[in-house]
């Protein structure tokens, strides 16, 4: 038995305390440097509409500041992924039966850390364009309608579709974390798959623009994602 489960109670709340705090630590690092970065990371965010007739207004002296900061956190956020993932998983993987190795966590964070990427770049090359495209032409037919966006409005949603995707795309991750806590079995995720696809489709219309095709561009990649959870809970050790 590993020696890491017989911890008493207030030693495993110790632990997660230090490493939430490791966490917040990175995020501040990453988010103090992205500052930094923040004009380059909004003239990348807003390469999605360089090719539609629109502005970008602010409306509040501080707006541009604030912009920043927020730009700033979720930079943290997004740069210190590699970080969380492996305070969680040093903090959760002792409780599974068998040996823990180093090598093993490292695998992990390289898939999740792909995983991460694939997801916004998916986000960014896909359901950005494809989203943006689909609300800019509802105005085209509207002469008198100028199309004007909020610098922050537009951010905001811009990175709402970017964390979902990524987060999205920690599927394999999620499920096999649910698996190996006994939470879901192979055999509940293979009898219950019609009803998890309709499930993705629910999601799919929450998070995308109110048409087919952004939905089908979102539920497909879930589905693969899916199938490969199925596959990866084979393997218990």
């Amino acid at each position: 038995m590993n020696k890491e489960v017989n911890k008493p109670f207030f030693e495993h709340l110790e632990e997660l305390r230090l490493r939430i705090i490791k966490s917040i630590l990175s995020i501040i690092f990453f988010s103090i440097s992205g500052y930094f970065f923040s004009d380059k990371i909004i003239e990348l965010l807003i390469v999605p509409v360089e090719n539609i007739d629109v502005s970008f207004q602010v409306l509040k002296i501080t707006s541009i500041f604030l912009i920043k900061i927020g730009i700033s956190i979720i930079c943290g956020l997004f740069l210190s992924f590699p970080v969380i993932i492996y305070q969680i998983l040093k903090f959760v993987l002792p409780a599974f039966e068998g040996k823990i190795t180093n090598y093993r966590i490292f695998i992990i964070i390289i898939i999740c850390l792909l995983l991460f990427i694939i997801g916004l770049f998916f986000g960014y090359y896909i359901l950005i364009p494809t989203s943006i495209t689909f609300f800019s032409s509802l105005s085209i037919d509207l002469d008198f309608i100028a199309v004007n966006y909020t610098l922050e409005n537009y951010l905001v949603y811009l990175i709402w579709i970017l964390v979902i995707s990524s987060i999205t795309f920690q599927l394999p991750f999620i499920i096999m974390l649910l698996n190996k806590l006994g939470i879901v079995s192979r055999k509940f995720l293979i009898n219950h798959r019609k009803h998890i696809i309709v499930l993705f489709f629910i999601l799919a219309a929450f998070f995308t623009p109110p048409d087919p095709i952004s939905q089908i561009l979102v539920v497909i990649p879930l589905y693969i994602l899916f199938e490969f959870s199925i596959l990866l809970t084979k393997f218990k050790k």
